[in-house]
């Protein structure tokens, strides 16, 4: 049987002990040793530094250092050699501070033999085949082959180190496929599968040895792209994979028009960490999946690179605003057509500035979902709207209260608690506190919404959907949902811009749903006495809209609760 050849640094100043571990050695019957020795720390740094091993051999003791500092040399310049410490001391506390520091044995030198060194070398080789055999696989996507996030960070990581070094310049890119959600829903997730491999060979195929791919969840890829001249030739690179990835493909005898959008972000003029790059590339991305058409590549420029300081701007100032309570809450009275009565309010968030100046929800809200935020502020709006139904309550205010629900906010773990325990600990009497969630929620989430909106309905809590008619309205979902009213969207009804209803067909068939179903109705954006008139005409029980009054902070409500006048008539 041939003798496996394995190659070893032997780290020791003591000439006669590196002579006999040298005889051990020689007698190995399973493994034939080529030797390499070092008799100083820095012939030590020197050999590995140049060569490569496949285990070394270290006296813990040497030249004035110890294991210790060989450890750290050796983790600062990267090398991952198994190594195994010899010591002629008998301190057996040694054993475990070495284990911790990443040796792979620990043997006495009064201890050794042939067999026992071998043993040891060859345990110690094949531990360490093993686990950078699991670290490649944990580093791997399962579906494609390719990297993860975590080895393409680790790659880019390099990559810019090495282009610092040389002074040249590369380019992060992030690529996902247009519409691949429809490829699943339509075909099926095995083709979707069948697809994702495809691109990840497509876009091997089409980059250069020196670039690297990698899938980082869903339809989403990063390239590495090294040593890149100019933008024009990244512009080139980009346009090819491009091409190549939306090639027209059959899978599983499906046919399919491929469509990809790309951002890129390029080191060192739009950053200089990975994190930085990524970021910059994903905005880029964003971007370019804006455009019309398909198939776009976008390199981040400078307008990405002021809205990117402006979104920072804003994300700590919404971080702020919250703990500094920045947040109040303005109502928007809704109102009986036939007796042109207050029946209740709609609490809507405004965010005061330093200045004064009422940021409304369009300004921020966007933003408040990009950082992760919805979550947070929509527990602030549950908490303030509960606790001002309750003073109104505890004066002989009776007016029912309705917030609006993020779908984001919605699917949270524990939202429905939240409610539950907000309606409790304020003793809201039933029918008084609603939500409002727009349609696309029952969309994306139907059941576990189902579940959400049932649990909070025992507590009273009653539930509307705003905006109907604007999104994904479907009687399926009407009938099925523990629904109590449903909002016309503002458009049908003063949208034109003129006195009368915009869209009095679909005003009169909403009434006409809603009144099959048994559903209050409520109509949104009511400015002129034709659209009440037309709306109570159709049905329409009540109203909101600047007909009434616009959203009002406490104080201002409640003198215009006093007051009480004929409001169509406009003498409001």
């Amino acid at each position: 049987m041939e003798k496996a050849s394995l190659s070893i640094l032997v780290i020791e100043d003591d000439l006669e002990d590196y002579i006999l571990l040298r005889t051990y050695l020689s007698r190995a019957t399973r493994s034939q040793f080529e030797l390499s020795h070092a008799q100083s720390f820095q012939d030590a740094m020197k050999y590995l530094v140049e060569q490569s091993f496949d285990i070394i051999l270290a006296d813990y003791f040497l030249d004035g250092h110890t294991a210790t500092d060989l450890f750290k040399h050796v983790k600062l310049i990267g090398i991952d050699t198994p190594i195994v410490v010899l010591t002629g001391m008998a301190a057996t506390e040694l054993d475990d501070v070495l284990m911790q520091l990443g040796a792979s044995d620990f043997i006495p030198k009064d201890e050794l033999t042939t067999a026992l060194l071998e043993r040891s070398i060859r345990h110690a080789i094949e531990r360490k085949r093993a686990e950078q055999q699991i670290s490649q696989l944990i580093k791997r996507d399962p579906l494609t082959g390719l990297g993860n996030r975590l080895i393409f960070e680790e790659h880019a990581e390099l990559a810019i180190a090495r282009a610092k070094r040389n002074k040249s310049r590369l380019a992060v890119a992030f690529l996902d496929l247009d519409r691949f959600k429809n490829v699943n829903d339509t075909l099926g997730h095995h083709v979707g599968d069948l697809l994702l491999t495809l691109v990840g060979k497509r876009i091997q195929d089409a980059i250069r040895a020196s670039d690297f791919v990698a899938r980082i969840g869903g339809d989403e890829f990063t390239l590495l792209l090294d040593n890149v001249q100019d933008v024009d030739s990244l512009n080139a690179i980009a346009n090819k994979v491009l091409a190549e990835v939306t090639r027209h493909a059959v899978l599983d005898c499906k046919h399919l028009e491929v469509s990809a959008s790309m951002g890129i972000a390029l080191y060192p003029d739009q950053g200089d960490s990975v994190s930085e790059l990524m970021r910059k590339a994903d905005m880029a991305l964003y971007e370019s999946k804006k455009q019309e058409g398909s198939c776009h590549h976008m390199v981040f420029s400078d307008s990405l690179q002021a809205r990117l300081q402006k979104e920072t701007r804003v994300e700590n100032g919404l971080h702020q605003a919250l703990a500094n309570n920045e947040f109040e809450l303005h109502y928007q009275p809704i109102v009986e057509l036939g007796t042109q009565r207050v029946q209740g309010v709609e609490a809507l968030i405004r965010w005061r500035q330093a200045d004064g100046k009422l940021l409304l929800p369009g300004e921020f809200i966007e933003e408040v979902n990009r950082v992760g935020l919805i979550g947070d502020l929509g527990e602030w709006v549950l908490e303030a709207a509960c606790k001002q139904l309750r003073a109104w309550l505890d004066n002989d205010i009776d007016l029912t209260m309705s917030i609006n629900v993020s779908p984001r906010h919605l699917r949270q773990a524990g939202f429905d608690e939240l409610v539950i325990e907000a309606v409790k600990r304020y003793q809201i009497p039933e029918g008084h506190l609603m939500l409002e969630l727009t349609e696309e929620v029952f969309v994306d989430s139907g059941i576990s919404s189902l579940y959400v909106l049932n649990e909070v309905r025992k507590v009273g809590v009653r539930i509307a959907i705003d905006d109907f008619g604007t999104g994904y309205s479907s009687m399926r979902y009407l009938k099925s949902l523990p629904i109590d009213r449903i909002k016309i969207d503002r458009c049908f009804v003063s949208g034109g811009g003129g006195a009368h209803l915009s869209d009095p067909m679909i005003t009169q068939a909403i009434g006409f749903l809603a009144e099959g179903l048994d559903l209050e109705l409520v109509a949104e954006g009511i400015e002129t006495p034709e659209q009440v008139a037309a709306l109570k005409a159709q049905g329409c029980q009540k109203g909101q809209g600047f007909l009434f009054a616009k959203p009002l902070p406490n104080s201002v409500l409640l003198e215009f609760l006093n007051k009480q006048p004929s409001l169509v008539s406009g003498e409001a």
